[in-house]
């Protein structure tokens, strides 16, 4: 044993300390910093295995069930140890994929102080998130398969797809790098998790939990994920482009800070695998709709710190030690700024509005929130607290099968007479001014501590013109048509502190960075295959085609 230690004392003073600072973060109760506005509904949903929203990350609930059965701590506290204990399961594969690349522990070290350190990674691995656990489960992808092992590296697939698409990128970018992986046995074994999905609509049979997201149906699951999909990825108005690649350099600054020299000089083997599972996640984040896909970029950070002890390996020791100190500084400032508690939320805005606001309105009555994370909330209250107040989304009110639900509650409404020639934007909006007044004693939200998520209930008449705000669209234009180039505190961005005043209302525009990249894409592909037949004067094959593609 002692023989051991000696053997590995810097290895467990790392992986110690990185523990320890996560441990310290953790949040003590149900927050909505850090972008955590997911948290609530998922300790919600975790507690009574009944569905999340979107995908309901099947998987990651199971396991928050076995976490929340651990007789200590708050439950918010209990699955956020899950994301605890997932990020130094990346910590340990990031060690030993540059052990793998460069048989040295130092280099493994500075990438796993690098991941350990970085701001992205200690906010979203100290709350109640899925992030931390798909980021595992891709590193550890990616090991076992440069170890060559792939029935492991199939599992880890597998189980990321039951938790994230995320995991996506990943496998794409090593079922190309890999044809071994590609062989019926391993997609055999990556297909078997899609079966963890099955629990939503059998728990729509044996649990009976509310309509709460519009997914327990096969058709409403695969309707609404596909129509999310093609709104945000791709989305974002080509005018905020220069800012979105910004936003998305401070955020990689503050999170690799002196690591990015290393980086960068691993980031010229642009065909290895490491490459594109670094890239790629970002590229999402740029082009999204959806600021808050910023939480996108943990993967990128994992892959990055691998890259970083591969970069260290080219460069004098010097530069070792330096990212080594660095990477040590930053952990201990983001110690104490990601102290959910403490310098982060002091008051727990979330709890507080469980607590004290809630409360406010009498059972029948009508919530409807401003912010989907305090809409999203009452549904835990009602099933814990025994209570029976009325949630209404004002986001949600242009679907048609939402206003089922509605209806199904009691929920009085009329449609505007115009309402086929209205935007999806001013539906909603007419609907919600007429719940207001079809109904009695209808409630609302209003900010109070915007940066932490704060708000308190008050009732909804007077309130009319919170409630009613249309996204603005390419519709007259004067607004959208402006290029935007200043960035945010990166530091604002990761806490949230920027999204009940800032990203509420998203941007529309017909002109998107999708529109624009199929636009080039269109120009430049037959352009290369001009290029390749006259200039090269290569022969080309479906076959051909298909051996560079996955052979690149």
């Amino acid at each position: 044993m002692n023989k051991w230690f000696r053997k590995y004392w810097v290895e467990l003073l790392a992986f110690g300390a990185i523990f320890g600072v996560l441990l310290m973060c953790c949040i003590p109760d149900i927050t909505w910093i850090n972008t955590d506005c997911d948290g609530p509904h998922y300790i919600y949903s975790a507690k009574y295995l009944y569905p999340a929203h979107k995908t309901s990350a099947p998987l990651f609930l199971l396991l928050g069930n076995l976490f929340l059965r651990l007789p200590f701590a708050t439950e918010a506290w209990r699955i956020s140890l899950l994301s605890v204990l997932a990020t130094m399961g990346t910590c340990t594969f990031i060690y030993l994929a540059i052990k793998q690349h460069t048989s040295n522990k130092w280099y493994s070290l500075a990438g796993v102080l690098t991941f350990g350190s970085s701001a992205l990674l200690i906010s979203q691995s100290t709350i109640v998130e899925s992030y931390a656990l798909t980021t595992m489960f891709g590193a550890a992808a990616y090991y076992f398969s440069i170890k060559k092992k792939w029935v492991l590296t199939a599992l880890m697939l597998g189980a990321g797809g039951a938790v994230h698409h995320l995991i996506g990128i990943p496998i794409v970018v090593l079922l190309i790098v890999n044809k071994e992986l590609r062989q019926w046995r391993y997609l055999g074994i990556m297909a078997c998790f899609l079966l963890f999905y099955a629990y939503i609509p059998l728990s729509k049979y044996f649990l009976n939990p509310p309509n709460m997201w519009g997914n327990m149906g096969l058709q409403s699951f695969f309707t609404d994920n596909l129509t999310t999909a093609l709104m945000l990825i791709g989305g974002l108005s080509i005018w905020d482009l220069p800012k979105r690649i910004f936003d998305a350099l401070g955020i990689l600054g503050v999170s690799f800070t002196l690591a990015l020299v290393p980086l960068a000089i691993a980031l010229k083997q642009w065909k290895k695998p490491l490459f594109w599972l670094f890239v790629l996640p970002i590229i999402y984040f740029i082009s999204d709709l959806s600021p808050q896909t910023y939480v996108y970029i943990m993967p990128s950070i994992a892959a990055g710190a691998v890259l970083v002890g591969i970069g260290l390996a080219r460069m004098k020791l010097n530069w070792t030690w330096a990212v080594i100190g660095a990477a040590i500084l930053m952990l201990g400032f983001n110690a104490v700024y990601f102290d959910v508690g403490r310098t982060l939320d002091p008051e727990l805005s979330a709890r507080k509005f469980y607590d004290e606001e809630l409360s406010k309105v009498p059972d029948g009555e009508i919530l409807m929130a401003q912010q989907g994370w305090e809409w999203a909330i009452v549904f835990p209250y009602n099933k814990d607290e025994g209570r029976k107040i009325v949630p209404v989304c004002v986001g949600t009110l242009a679907s048609p099968g939402y206003r089922d639900v509605l209806n199904e509650l009691g929920v009085k409404f009329t449609m505007p007479a115009n309402w086929k020639k209205m935007t999806l934007g001013e539906i909603q909006n007419a609907i919600a001014m007429s719940i207001v007044h079809s109904n009695e004693n209808v409630w609302t939200t209003q900010p109070t501590t915007p940066r932490t998520y704060g708000a308190k209930i008050v009732h909804a008449i007077g309130q009319e013109s919170e409630l009613a705000q249309v996204p603005k669209s390419i519709t007259g234009g004067e607004m959208d048509m402006i290029w935007r180039w200043k960035p945010h505190n990166p530091y604002d961005i990761i806490t949230g502190a920027i999204e009940v005043e800032d990203w509420t209302w998203l941007v529309f525009s017909n002109y998107s960075v999708l529109l624009f990249t199929m636009l080039g894409t269109i120009g430049a592909v037959p352009v290369w295959i001009g290029y390749m037949l006259i200039v090269k004067r290569k022969k080309w094959s479906f076959r051909k085609v298909q051996e560079v593609v996955f052979n690149a």
